[in-house]
């Protein structure tokens, strides 16, 4: 089994490099299946067209793509080293790297990058926290370097102290376009993600009161788990689980790492329906890589509010202009990182209740034929079943 797995995983990650790396090393969202992609220009990205959060361009989640296939690239160098895995989560790295370099402010995270460098202003938490954890993740493994280990955790450091500054509100690349505030976000899936900041500053800074603090105040909410969660929420939501996971294995307390993963397994037990989705993949819908029709009602936007009124009816204009990147959001997407969360809980009863439909997902989706990158989620979910 274990051999069938490295074939799948290195059959997906020969589309991914074929097609979706970018110059920069970070991850388009979308290509033909030649590779075809339409970068925005400076002047476009200047005058925030589409919108200025880059939604349904192909530079959209660089940050968090990025971030995330390097997290199961990681995991899949501890559980079968390669060079083939060793290369492409250094590739992964680079982009992330970039992705904080050529922002202009600090604790801003870009989205990704257009044609002759651009960018859009504005970041996001779905940026900023996968780009932490891929660096994160890649620091504690076997693979990284002692260089490779302390840049990442000096970058790390870096934009955590910038966010602290900032009241913990995610800067954008231009005034008046930040988006999102740490210390507030207290959905159920996001509500440890500022205990993940604090796990880097105690050990940074070498202190042990900052996520004891913050669990004080939180713990109840954490632990509450997410048991309505829904197949549509599982790929923005995903990261989030995997701190949970993280916290658990990093407290002291036993018992509250098992309400930990208590919380865990019954957000596992109501994913079992959103894996099923990725059988409403269409594989005969259209594919455009162009996103201009989008421009159709683009109006000018001061900060992103505007820009997410903007992007409001672009949704129904790109359904109509790339139906397959649409459905393939809805299905593989949603299916793969559904099983990923799924996973996560460790729970052996669930997970072997769920074994054979998470199979035959992988071995059914037809990877080569696909339009859009996060299909990337099932070198996660190989990941943990090969542990």
């Amino acid at each position: 089994m274990l051999n069938e797995f490295v074939v799948l995983q290195n059959r997906i990650l020969d589309v991914i490099e074929k097609r979706f790396i970018s110059s920069e090393y970070v991850l388009y969202d979308y290509a033909g299946l030649n590779g075809e992609v339409i970068l925005p220009t400076p002047e476009e990205c200047a005058q925030n067209k589409p919108n200025a959060l880059a939604w349904n361009t192909p530079i959209e989640n660089g940050g968090f793509f990025n971030g995330l296939l390097l997290v199961g690239l990681v995991n899949s160098w501890e559980n079968q080293p390669s060079e083939k895995v060793a290369n492409l989560a250094r590739t992964m790295l680079k982009g992330l790297y970039v992705l904080q370099d050529k922002s202009p402010v600090p604790g801003c995270i870009l989205r990704g990058i257009g044609a002759d460098g651009c960018f859009y202003p504005a970041s996001s938490f779905d940026q900023v926290i996968p780009w932490f954890l891929g660096l994160w993740e890649y620091s504690k493994s076997s693979l990284a370097t002692e260089a490779e280990r302390k840049e990442c955790r000096e970058r790390c450091y870096t934009v955590v102290k910038a966010l602290e500054k900032n009241n913990w509100i995610i800067p954008g690349a231009k005034e008046r376009f930040d988006r999102g505030n740490l210390f507030t976000a207290r959905r159920p899936y996001d509500n440890c993600v500022l205990l993940f900041l604090a796990v880097i500053l105690d050990e940074m800074e070498a202190t042990d009161h900052r996520v004891s603090d913050l669990l004080k105040e939180r713990t109840e909410e954490i632990c509450e788990g997410y048991p309505t969660i829904k197949a549509h929420e599982s790929w923005y939501a995903s990261h989030n689980f995997y701190i949970m996971r993280m916290l658990a294995n990093h407290v002291k307390d036993e018992a509250l790492r098992a309400r930990l993963y208590h919380a865990l397994k019954i957000t596992a037990e109501a994913l079992p329906p959103s894996i099923a989705v990725w059988k409403n993949h269409d594989p005969a819908l259209a594919f455009s890589p162009d996103w201009h029709p989008l421009n159709r009602v683009w109006f000018e936007q001061k900060n992103c509010k505007e820009a997410q009124a903007c992007s409001n009816p672009q949704w129904a204009i790109w359904n109509e202009t790339s139906p397959a990147v649409m459905n393939e959001r809805k299905s593989i997407m949603s299916g793969l990182s559904s099983a990923w969360i799924l996973l996560m809980s460790e729970d052996k009863t669930i997970i072997d209740a769920n074994k054979a439909a998470i199979l035959e997902m992988l071995n059914g989706i037809p990877y080569e034929k696909l339009y859009y990158v996060p299909f990337f989620y099932a070198i996660n979910v190989i990941a943990e079943l090969t542990k």
